[in-house]
């Protein structure tokens, strides 16, 4: 038990560790097109948040 509390202890340092030494990329064009066309861009009260599965409008 102690051996898995140190390795997801070392786990999440590293990954804090990572965080913060590499720089975020920004969003490329794809990917913000990808977003808007799944994006909140329905009508009010319109239920579902994926269009392949959800009734048209």
């Amino acid at each position: 038990m102690r051996t898995c509390l140190l390795l997801a202890l070392a786990t999440g340092l590293l990954g804090l560790a990572l965080r913060h030494a590499l720089p975020v990329i920004p969003a490329d064009a794809a990917f913000r097109a990808v977003v808007r066309y799944y994006g909140a861009d329905r009508p009010a009260g319109e239920s579902g948040n994926m269009r392949e599965t959800s009734a048209p409008y």
